[in-house]
Parts: structure tokens; C-alpha cells; sequence
């Protein structure tokens, strides 16, 4: 059965409009087709290699994609040493407001480390620089890096130092690090298995001062009662 002409065939057949292309645009349709059919079947070019580009510009994407999602998390995620300092911070803070800034006040360190015998699972060192005008006024208990640890109270002239003790997780001496919070200066370090925070609105020559006088004093003195 004879195929029915397509009415837009027919009308261009009756109409006369119906051209043959010019040689050049044939010829030069008929040498892309050439080529196409030469490349696809040319030796030695697998499909594995033809689609290489592809692969490769997938797999700098994912790259791109992997580095950008790691920056935000480093953007997002706070370093663990950044997040203690805020703690510190806060809870030096919080010291100073109210009446919570000693929970056994006294100048005696042989009165102020016993007392945390039994509510603490360490025993804290605790000394005296009242010989370098920085006295002990007592200690309490606080909560940091997820457990209670030792705050022991200093006065330096019109400035209140607390200085938060508790257990180094290594126990591996370091030298001491300052930096600074919301206006407050903050210096820690590691010694005889213990980690040390000071928190103070001390200028931080003052306070890395303080701590460097701790530091001799604890490792030269029995800081026990």
C-alpha cells in the first residue's frame, strides 16, 4: 500500500520550491560525516579513551567539591583549643559575679588543698606567691573540658587570677600559650601532669609573668600540704 504524501510535501512539490543544496554545503556536510565515522572507528582509540575527558573533568569537580566542603567544616567545626578557651573564659567570668569566687577562702595553701581532698579524683598543687605580691585567696570547684576541676583564686594588686587545674590527658609537659577572649587574657600550659588555664584582665605581660613564676615555684617547691 502506497504511502500517503505528507501534505507539507505535497505542497512543496506543487509549488516548485523543492532545491537541490549547493554543491560546496554537500560537500562539506559530506566530509564532517567522514570524519565523525573515521573517529569512531579509528584503531587503538577504546571508548575508555574517548570518554577520558569526561572522566577527568568529573573528577576535578569532585576535588573542588571535596576542598569546598572541607573548608566549611574547618569554618563551621571550632578547634577543641578554642572552645576551651571560651569555657575558661566563662567560668572566670562567672566568678566574679555574685559570691562564688572561693567556696574555702584563705590565704594558706595547707588550709586551701586539703579542702578538695574527696571532691576531686586528683589532688591539685597548690602554692603561695604572696612573696612576689601575688597571694592565694582560697579555691572552689568548677567544671571544665568536661569534668569538675580545681580553681584556685590569686590577687594581683586590684586584679582577681584564677588559675583551673586538672589532669593533663598525656601528662606531656608544654611551654606555656597565650591568648585572648572577649577582652581577657588567658595563658596555659602543661607541668608535673597537670594542665594549667589562667584567666585575668591582667595585661598579658602580667599575666605570662604570673605564670612563669608558678612554673619555677612548682617545679622547685614541694607544693604539697
Amino acid at each position: 500500500m502506497p504511502e500517503e504524501d505528507d501534505p507539507l510535501d505535497a505542497l512543496i512539490r506543487q509549488e516548485g520550491l523543492r532545491h537541490a543544496p549547493p554543491a560546496a554545503l554537500a560537500g562539506r556536510i559530506q566530509g564532517a560525516l567522514r570524519m565523525a565515522d573515521a573517529q569512531r572507528s579509528a584503531p587503538g582509540r577504546s571508548g575508555r579513551q574517548a570518554a577520558w575527558p569526561w572522566l577527568r573533568g568529573l573528577a576535578l569537580f569532585g576535588a573542588g567539591a571535596a576542598t569546598a566542603w572541607g573548608l566549611a567544616l574547618s569554618l563551621l567545626v571550632l578547634p577543641a583549643q578554642d572552645v576551651l578557651s571560651d569555657a575558661v573564659t566563662d567560668s572566670h567570668v562567672r566568678s566574679l559575679m555574685g559570691s562564688h569566687l572561693a567556696d574555702v577562702a584563705s590565704s594558706d595553701r595547707h588550709t586551701v588543698k586539703p579542702w578538695f581532698a574527696g571532691k576531686l579524683d586528683f589532688s591539685p598543687p597548690v602554692v603561695d606567691l604572696a612573696d612576689e605580691g601575688l597571694p592565694l585567696t582560697g579555691g572552689r570547684l568548677d567544671y571544665l573540658d568536661g569534668r569538675p576541676v580545681a580553681a584556685l583564686v590569686y590577687r594581683a594588686g586590684s586584679h582577681i587570677v584564677n588559675l583551673f587545674v586538672w589532669p593533663a590527658p598525656d601528662g606531656t609537659p608544654t611551654v606555656p600559650v597565650s591568648a585572648t577572649r572577649r577582652g581577657y587574657n588567658l595563658v596555659h600550659w602543661t607541668q608535673a601532669g597537670m594542665q594549667f588555664w589562667a584567666a585575668s584582665d591582667l595585661n598579658a605581660k602580667e599575666l605570662a609573668a604570673f605564670a612563669q613564676r608558678l612554673r619555677e615555684r612548682l617545679a622547685t617547691a614541694d607544693p604539697g600540704p
